[in-house]
């Protein structure tokens, strides 16, 4: 199962495998490719990337579009636009498909997103809210279905070339992939085959999450301290694709242990507090006189009914800590010495 098999190298506080969850995201990925965005891959050019876009694009279903973007595409390609040869032969104006309404159903594949410019990155974005193209000039005023998800292969190599926010806060995981894949790590598509990842996608609209898996999710980010909106709801989708690939209607709390790691950790800009550093109560002060609690108003059958929060439960702990210790090494080091990220993909619009 896909939550049995995320959660073997996470046991006794050890950092879950980077390969493990990477393959993971792949197959989620399969599931909901536009709920979910999409993926960043920071990983060079090699054999280990080449294996992760080679198991994405056999668990996606047969004929779904997988179209590769180049860095400097013209708008009129990227968005469509006057098809100048037809328009002539024609006599009347014939608009040309462009590339994202061409990978309406499937993935984007973006080279070098790192160098991509905000501009570009812009329109991806407005398109994948919308789901759609609209054009409007060359005396054309079209709209075509482009709803898809992107995978930006991020091969940057200081620490301040990224994939720009407005497109990454949209992309549900952050993928650093390792040097090299564990040499006792199964074959992927042992666990997961293609036609698993078909009846998924089929039985995911009626999964459903209940309220405590959604506070669970919303307050693991809260701690983290991530301010994007987007986090919490790409983390349900997750939560949900991973449900549904088990054969399940409702999420449970490893879906939401497995998404809470994939979504948050590389998105983390602070660290929460250990169970233990929570648990410790603060000093009393011996002189001060006790505080008497206010009168509480009578209810409307004259009653007083203490109204408190409920305590954080064990799915919360659960949540949390996982993607607390799936916080990458040099992400980790520097939220431990006390410096956030530079750039927060929080800040997108």
């Amino acid at each position: 199962m896909l939550t049995e098999s995320a959660s073997e190298n996470d046991h006794e506080g050890a950092r879950p495998d980077a390969w493990t969850d990477a393959a993971c995201a792949a197959a989620l990925l399969a599931i909901d490719p536009v709920g979910l965005g999409g993926a960043v891959l920071r990983s060079p050019a090699g054999s280990v990337r080449e294996r992760w876009l080679t198991l994405l694009r056999q668990l996606l279903p047969q004929g779904a579009p997988f179209k590769r973007m180049p860095l400097h595409i013209h708008d009129e390609r990227l968005l469509g636009g006057l098809d100048l040869a037809a328009t002539l032969q024609a006599g009347r104006p014939v608009a040309q498909r462009g590339l994202l309404a061409e990978a309406d159903g499937g993935l984007l594949l973006l080279a070098m997103a790192e160098r991509l410019s905000p501009a570009t990155a812009a329109k991806l974005g407005a398109t994948m809210d919308t789901g759609e193209v609209v054009l409007e000039r060359d005396g054309l005023a079209l709209r075509r279905d482009a709803r898809f998800g992107v995978v930006a292969l991020d091969e940057g190599h200081e620490p301040e070339e990224r994939v720009p926010a407005a497109l990454a806060d949209r992309l549900a995981f952050q993928l650093e992939l390792p040097a090299r894949v564990p040499g006792d790590a199964p074959d992927e598509l042992t666990l997961w085959r293609a036609e698993d990842i078909a009846a998924a996608r089929a039985a995911l609209p009626r999964v459903t999450a209940g309220h405590e898996m959604l506070e669970a999710l919303c307050g693991a980010s809260l701690a983290l301290g991530i301010g994007s909106a987007r986090a919490p709801l790409l983390a349900l989708r997750a939560a949900r694709a991973a449900a549904a690939l088990d054969g399940r209607s409702q999420v449970g709390s490893d879906d939401a242990v497995l998404a809470a790691r994939l979504v948050f950790a590389p998105r983390a800009t602070r660290l929460p507090p250990t169970q233990a550093e929570g648990d410790e109560a603060p000093p009393e002060d011996e002189d001060a006189a006790p505080e008497e609690p206010p009168p509480e108003p009578p209810d409307s059958d004259g009653q007083n009914e203490t109204a408190e929060p409920p305590p954080a439960g064990p799915i919360d702990d659960l949540v949390l800590e996982s993607a607390r210790a799936a916080i990458p090494a040099g992400l980790l080091a520097d939220l431990a010495a006390g410096q956030a990220p530079r750039a927060s993909a929080s800040a997108a619009g």
